[in-house]
């Protein structure tokens, strides 16, 4: 009795959720016949003659009771069960049954809005182990793709995760691993591998970089591609960590050994050591065209060249060939395609003179795992991070950027990128912090990638034909890697589906009036491939109406509702929100210069959720604070009075305040740093050098103003590549106003190396500003650079001091010397 009394509730929920629209309620949801639509909704259905309602309980049909006409009820999903059944929800439904039921679904606009008011989320914990989730967006890339951005606030600082999880069995999507070049040796982007591996019917959607590589640019442990194996692994079993897939796209992480030897002409065999790795003293190796162009061995072995292969050296097979040369005491045979080369030192040398051209060989491969026998792509990583649920600690220190890999207990497969060794963006993880973060986003098993500067992920964007990358990899651009892991669509492009909407989710602030609306629209068909969009595109909105000279006037009423896009008949939406409270009060310019009786804009920024939702100046209230100082109209328009001097303004909306520091006068530089306060918010970093050390100097012989400068010692003997000695701040300096260069004192040393400094806009866009790039004075010299015209203010110096090298003719040690760093106006 009390079962039946609660399902008598649920049904009367389910029925009574069709409540009619009232006024003004279209700011609060989504509308479709005056009804409220609801997550998940594809329909309505309507009661014409009484009809049984049923609950399904495993694999049968339990009787309800009879529904009676003009009843309606949401629907969420339609299957063939029992005849065709609609789904009520609750496990409830209905048997379709011609003029018993009238079923209707919305329209192609009112899904694309229900979509937009209901976006997918990742259910991502807001408390994890390494700290508060600040914020998390969850977009789909592709069928079974998605794609999550989460900021997390840790102890150690802040932290940018990014994560695609993907769901093996999804109709035409799988995994690929791809090597860089198709070759194991040299390396290349992920962007460019995924570029280079994608085409109509084998597109690129996501991906991550892969395995730990050499410093000749080979893989350091095992690889499966497309079935075959490119090479083995080279770790030690017990420390051997590897991704793999599994014909039916099942996932699977361990640690496999595979068996492999060589029989001739059906006799005994012979182990072969390893596939596509450096021949060693008494080892035999197979080779295979990804090797490289030859086999690079030297003249101390023998070589036998196999052609007429059949089958595949994989997880569990065998392949054969006929011997066509054997060469003894040349080395460096050619890898061509068709061919494989068994090559052997000493005792393997030895036996590879057996065999004579005409033999027939078979090669039989196979993990000892049986698991691993069908696995079809893999990778080798480096760490555990999650084994059978349970995280794997590390007692390993420092924190960087950070590539992973992980399985969930329904088998999705997910990759986790986090950004590190950027202060004020993302600090990255340790080994253990990482594993408590991949078992708190669900992983049962998890290793890691390489990390450091190669963490990578990219993904496609809508409308693009090629993915990019969307985190910041820490050394400023994408690092070259060995190979990478990708999920791939077979969708052929289709027709156009829908309109992709940019953002998705959109704040805006009651009253406002916006001079667009920052959205863009690009078109997908069903697979998400993009498609062009050749009819023009609309947008509409009950928060907004459109003003004669094409601005967008906001309600003042708050709520939640959508932006619907429109292209011949085919929509997309986003969602909006509008807010009258703030966070805070951002100025463009919390400090600004203006002349004497002069004006200059004054351009607030209202925060709200970490976004800036509103610039119209008109929605501030302006305040002079500073008496007879100047004034400001309702557009934020500051006139300056005669006198020279500094003043405050405020500026309240939503109820905070900000305010703006002005300065009348007229500056022709101002120091921004001399080196008089202590250096307490400096340190000094290096890339591939052996020290970089910055102290404070007094020494008048190296101080160009005041009683201090900055030294910086610096070596770079030895290294190769592009080095650095940076000194960097911990929290930027400041930049008053809108300076025309950035200028300092520089004691050369006169070794040519290239003088930079790297600051960051409004935007936090990184700008580089070249001093010299070839610093070939000995003493002090003033040097300047220009900051390029267009950039968004404020600006800000992120690392004062890039002294670099390119070539590795010239890698010296040395030092220099800063004194008045400053903006020139």
């Amino acid at each position: 009795m009390f079962k039946r009394l609660i399902a008598g509730v649920l049904l009367v929920g389910l029925l009574m959720g069709m409540q009619p629209a009232t006024s003004g309620a279209a700011m609060n949801g989504v509308y479709w016949d005056n009804l409220l639509m609801v997550k998940g909704q594809i329909g309505k259905i309507k009661v014409i003659k009484p009809i049984n309602l049923w609950k399904r309980v495993g694999d049968k049909l339990v009787f309800e009771r009879v529904l009676k006409p003009n009843e309606q009820y949401r629907v969420y999903r339609y299957d063939n069960k029992f005849g065709g059944q609609y789904g009520l929800g609750g496990g409830y439904y209905i048997t379709k049954m011609a003029g018993y039921v009238e079923y209707k679904t919305p329209s192609k606009r009112k899904l694309a809005e229900l979509d937009a008011f209901y976006p997918i989320t990742n259910k991502v914990k807001t408390n994890l182990s390494v700290g508060k989730v600040t914020s998390q967006e969850t977009k789909k890339v592709a069928p079974g793709v998605t794609e999550t951005e989460i900021e997390v606030d840790s102890n150690r600082g802040k932290q940018q995760i990014y994560m695609l999880d993907f769901a093996p069995g999804t109709e035409n999507m799988e995994i690929q691993t791809v090597l860089s070049n198709d070759t194991m040796f040299g390396l290349e982007t992920v962007s460019s591998q995924a570029k280079n591996n994608s085409a109509e019917g084998n597109r690129v959607v996501g991906g991550v970089n892969g395995d730990y590589f050499d410093k000749d640019g080979s893989p350091m442990d095992l690889m499966v591609q497309n079935g075959e194996i490119i090479a083995t692994s080279r770790t030690p079993l017990s420390d051997l960590a590897v991704f793999g897939v599994k014909a039916n796209g099942q996932a699977v992480i361990g640690s496999p050994t595979l068996s492999l030897s060589v029989k001739v002409n059906g006799a005994s065999t012979y182990t072969i050591d390893s596939i596509n790795r450096t021949r060693s003293a008494n080892h035999l190796v197979l080779y295979t065209p990804h090797f490289a162009k030859t086999t690079r061995t030297n003249a101390l072995g023998t070589e036998v060249i196999l052609t007429n292969l059949n089958g595949k050296v994989s997880g569990n097979g065998t392949l054969t060939a006929i011997v066509q040369d054997v060469v003894k005491g040349v080395g460096d045979a050619p890898l061509a395609t068709g061919t494989l080369v068994l090559s052997g030192h000493h005792m393997a040398s030895e036996f590879l003179q057996t065999i004579k051209p005409g033999d027939q060989i078979e090669i039989t491969s196979a993990f000892t795992d049986a698991k691993w026998h069908d696995v079809v792509e893999a990778l080798g990583g480096r760490y555990r991070l999650v084994n059978n649920g349970s995280v794997v600690k590390w007692d390993i220190a420092g924190a960087h950027p950070r590539t992973a890999i992980g399985i969930k207990a329904d088998g999705t497969v997910f990759t986790v990128v986090i950004d590190g060794r950027q202060s004020n963006y993302s600090v990255g993880m340790t080994l253990s912090e990482i594993a408590s973060l991949m078992k708190d986003l669900g992983a049962v098993d998890a290793i890691t990638f390489d990390g450091g500067g190669s963490s990578t992920m990219v993904t496609r964007q809508p409308g693009d034909e090629n993915v990019s990358v969307i985190n910041q990899p820490s050394d400023g651009r994408e690092r070259s890697v060995a190979n990478s892991l990708f999920f791939i669509s077979k969708w052929l492009t289709g027709p156009l589906d829908r309109l992709i909407l940019s953002p998705s989710d959109i704040t805006v602030f009651a009253g406002a009036t916006y001079h667009g609306l920052g959205v863009s629209a690009k078109g997908v068909d069903y697979a998400y491939n993009p498609v062009a969009v050749t009819n023009p595109v609309t947008y509409t909105s009950p928060i907004f109406t459109v003003n004669q000279n094409n601005t967008y006037k906001v309600t003042t009423q708050v709520g939640t509702s959508v932006l619907t896009a429109k292209s011949g008949s085919v929509y997309g939406a986003a969602k909006v929100t509008v807010v009258n409270k703030l966070d805070r009060i951002k100025m463009e310019q919390a400090e600004v210069i203006v002349i004497p009786n002069g004006t200059i804009q004054l351009n607030p920024q209202g925060i709200y959720g970490g976004k800036t939702v509103v610039t119209d100046p008109t929605v501030f209230k302006w305040e002079v604070v500073t008496k007879d100082f100047g004034t400001v109209d309702k557009n934020g328009v500051f006139k300056a009075g005669a006198k020279t001097g500094a003043g405050t303004i405020k500026v309240t909306a939503g109820g905070v305040e900000g305010t703006a520091t002005v300065i009348i006068g007229d500056p022709t530089s101002l120091v921004l740093e001399g080196f008089e306060n202590g250096f307490g918010n400096w340190d000094a970093t290096g890339v591939r050098d052996v020290s970089t050390v910055i102290a404070d100097t007094t020494d008048k012989a190296f101080v160009k103003t005041g009683s201090h400068s900055l030294k910086l010692n610096y070596d770079f003997t030895g290294t190769t590549g592009t080095s650095g000695a940076y000194a960097a701040v911990n929290t930027p300096i400041k930049i008053v106003g809108q300076p025309k260069k950035i200028g300092m004192w520089v004691y050369g040393d006169g070794k040519g190396h290239w003088l930079r400094m790297q600051l960051k806009d409004g935007q936090n866009k990184e700008i580089q500003l070249d001093f010299t790039k070839n610093l070939d004075w000995t003493g002090w010299k003033y040097v300047e650079a220009a900051i390029p015209a267009g950039v968004t203010l404020p600006l800000v110096i992120d690392i004062p001091i890039r002294y670099m090298e390119t070539e590795d003719s010239n890698k010296n040690s040395g030092t220099i010397y800063i004194d008045d760093i400053q903006a020139v106006y």
